[in-house]
């Protein structure tokens, strides 16, 4: 006959019971531990999807096993995962991944390459537990900053060159001791001339480099007649001493333009500027604004002496001068004139007769019309 101890009973349940417990409590601990694991991952990987930087996970050779959509974006990757395309890019980006320093080390190594499109990247790739990580940046805007700004200075120091040295020369002259009067005064003038025109060449050059270099410029709806009546009223004077006359044509109402007023006022300006400087007396110059199926069709023409045809598909380029070297100028006014309009997704065009009956110049743009605006 069996005897059951029911104390030693009543005590294993309860061991038992507390074992379940335990287990259980230890259980429930583990699964929110990786579900707050999980969602950390997911949120990451979440955070990764929309980061404004590329991050690319490397595997075997010439494969990848993660790459963002930035990272896709920029290095032109059809999809997450995969393999790595037969590019230049990708040798060198296998070498920094060779070189890399090991696991634990702070540093990587960093390379800025130009990719096929055009457009420069720069990478950082890294060793980690899991292999290599890539953070990669699109550096196409700083790159060409750098590169107008090295330009800038090369051009400018080239081009004064030439005012400096006539310069020094006319300096030297006037501290002569047997100069004559007439020869004092010659040398003050080409002094003021030289100095004008060093004035004028630094001045163009900055608005330049303060362009090519810039991010892109802040456009807004603007009033385009307001901006030529300005730019012909300041230009009056010069016109009335050079004896040219100058009109202005435009079609009312106009659509306000989308645009910068500032550097369309710069337009404006130069190609007024342009069309009296080299203009004879009696000559006229007409700015024309028309309502056209793209937007503001522009015009600035002048019936001067013209430009002779072998020269106008170079006259947008810095320092190219078509006309002769005593007229005033640097230069640099229609490449100003074209990367302004760049700048508004527009397009300089030029048309110029020369040596016939009928001889001038035409200047030409659109701009795009403000949405729902009317002046």
């Amino acid at each position: 006959m069996f005897f059951i101890d029911f104390r030693l009973l009543i005590s294993g349940l309860l061991i038992l019971v507390a074992v379940v417990a335990v287990v259980a409590i230890a259980l429930d601990r583990w699964q929110r531990r990786r579900r707050a694991a999980l969602y950390g991952l997911q949120e990451i990987r979440q955070a990764l999807e929309r980061a404004p930087v590329g991050l690319l996970a490397l595997g075997r050779p010439r494969t990848y096993r993660y790459a963002n959509p930035y990272a896709r974006h920029l290095l032109g990757l059809p999809s997450s995962a995969g393999l790595l395309p037969d590019a230049e890019w990708v040798s060198l980006l296998e070498a920094d991944r060779e070189a890399a320093p090991g696991e634990g080390d702070a540093a990587g190594r960093y390379r800025a390459v130009t990719l096929p499109s055009g457009e420069a990247v720069g990478w950082w790739v890294a060793r980690s537990e899991g292999g290599h990580v890539v953070f990669v940046q699109d550096v196409t805007a700083q790159q060409r900053a750098e590169q107008a700004a090295g330009y800038l200075l090369s051009a400018l120091s080239h081009e004064l060159r030439t005012p400096i040295a006539t310069i020094l020369t006319h300096l030297e002259i006037l501290q002569l001791p047997d100069i004559s009067t007439e020869t004092g005064k010659q040398s003050l003038r080409l002094l003021k001339t030289e100095t004008q025109r060093m004035s004028r060449l630094i001045h163009r050059m900055l608005e330049l480099g303060r362009l090519e270099t810039s991010a892109e410029i802040e456009l807004g709806p603007i009033a385009l007649l307001g901006v030529v009546e300005q730019a012909v009223a300041q230009m009056a004077p010069q016109a009335e001493e050079r004896q040219v006359a100058i009109s202005l044509q435009a079609d009312t109402p106009l659509p306000l333009v989308l645009g910068n007023a500032d550097y369309l006022l710069q337009v404006f300006l130069n190609l007024l500027d342009n069309g009296c400087k080299y203009s004879r007396p009696g000559d006229r110059v007409e700015v024309t604004l028309r309502r056209g199926r793209e937007g503001i069709e522009c015009a600035v023409c002048d019936t001067g002496p013209g430009i002779p045809a072998e020269h106008l598909p170079h006259i947008t380029r810095r320092f190219y001068r078509a006309h002769r070297r005593g007229t005033e100028g640097c230069g640099l006014g229609l490449a100003l004139v074209k990367e302004i309009l760049r700048r508004h997704q527009s397009r300089l065009e030029i048309e110029s007769h020369a040596g016939g009956e009928e001889t001038g110049t035409c200047a030409r743009f659109v701009l795009s019309v403000s949405k729902g605006e009317v002046e």
